[in-house]
């Protein structure tokens, strides 16, 4: 759906939905029954993909969605166990911070029912209509979203293609479909992603979850993804918000035959083979060490890669090598 929210417009805005994330989880946060499905020590990222996920719903920036790491709602929700408990406790939360958020009554009530409705569906139900023709609609196309990863999902290569299509007017969308079509490893949904930024180069700038499609493409060694990026004019040594570079992602996911080839394309194209960025200061050498990734690391060496450089801790790859008990990357750095 396009066009502009008045949902949106009354919540504030992309910052205003961030208010809204913030204090929504400052109520889960105080939560018994709700905070054990939080492990971590805060609750930022939880904050910051709710929010990237109601911008996203309500058609706001995308510049704004870049927290979002799942585009299907029932996908996202899988790893939980959700208890009608924990459901019943979660719309409590909400509806309290519906109630403080100085929002006109339709409005308020409408998204109350929208996530009541959206509540029964990442627990496998079906989800009643929130009776709000904005909201009804949006959720319409958050449904075809979920069917269109459900199809990359389940293998069924043609009906992705087509449910995908329909997002392309939706960057940041598009982009995460994208992504997982490259995921998926099969060969016709690599060379529809080829055909899509063929056709509208743009998505080369466009980032989800904070990455280009060129991090992505590395990561995933989709060569040809990788060739035509650069042949466009992506910056080899363009970083993620991690501060990593394409080259730190063939190294620390890419366990694929064609990883090598994948390192080799980003170093003629200028990537640093040392490039150390991100907390710990690793270079793509480190981690394909850490990994395992024996083929990469080769490839690597053969570029330039210091073997000898050092991480934030003070280890080198052959350490990190040694640390995670890689017995035959352990052989092959001794060598060098």
């Amino acid at each position: 759906m396009t066009g502009r929210s008045t949902v949106l417009a009354e919540l504030g805005g992309g910052s205003g939905c961030l208010r809204l994330a913030e204090e929504f989880y400052s109520r889960v946060g105080q939560t018994p029954v709700l905070r054990p499905l939080f492990p971590g020590k805060s609750l930022r990222c939880a904050t910051e993909e709710f929010a990237a996920f109601l911008i996203q719903f309500l058609g706001g920036d995308d510049e704004q969605t870049q927290h979002r790491w799942w585009l299907s709602l029932r996908e996202s929700h899988a790893r939980f166990r959700i208890s009608a408990e924990q459901r019943s406790a979660w719309l409590q939360c909400m509806q309290a911070t519906l109630d403080a958020a100085g929002l006109g009554v339709e409005t308020r009530q409408a998204l109350g029912r929208f996530f009541v409705g959206s509540s029964s569906y990442v627990t496998g139900k079906e989800a009643a209509p929130a009776g709000h023709a904005e909201l009804d609609a949006r959720w319409e196309e958050q449904l075809a979203l979920d069917a269109a990863i459900a199809a990359i999902t389940s293998g069924d290569d043609a009906e992705a293609m087509q449910r995908a299509a329909r997002f392309a007017g939706r960057p940041s969308v598009f982009t995460g479909l994208l992504v997982r079509m490259m995921r998926s490893g099969r060969a016709p949904l690599a060379a529809w992603v080829v055909e899509a930024v063929r056709r509208d180069p743009r998505l080369a700038e466009t980032r989800f979850a904070g990455r280009t499609l060129l991090h992505d493409a590395a990561a995933n060694g989709c060569l040809e993804v990788v060739e035509l990026l650069l042949a466009i004019g992506v910056d080899a040594n363009v970083t993620d918000r991690g501060g990593h570079t394409p080259l730190y992602a063939v190294a620390n996911e890419c366990g694929a035959p064609s990883g090598p080839d994948v390192v080799r394309a980003l170093v003629r194209a200028g990537a640093d083979s040392n490039a150390c960025g991100g907390v710990t200061r690793a270079t793509p050498l480190h981690m394909a060490a850490r990994r395992g990734f024996v083929e990469v690391a080769e490839a690597l060496l053969a570029h330039g890669a210091n073997p000898s450089a050092r991480d934030k801790k003070g280890d080198t790859p052959l350490q990190r090598a040694r640390n995670c008990r890689q017995e035959t990357m352990v052989r092959l750095l001794s060598r060098h």
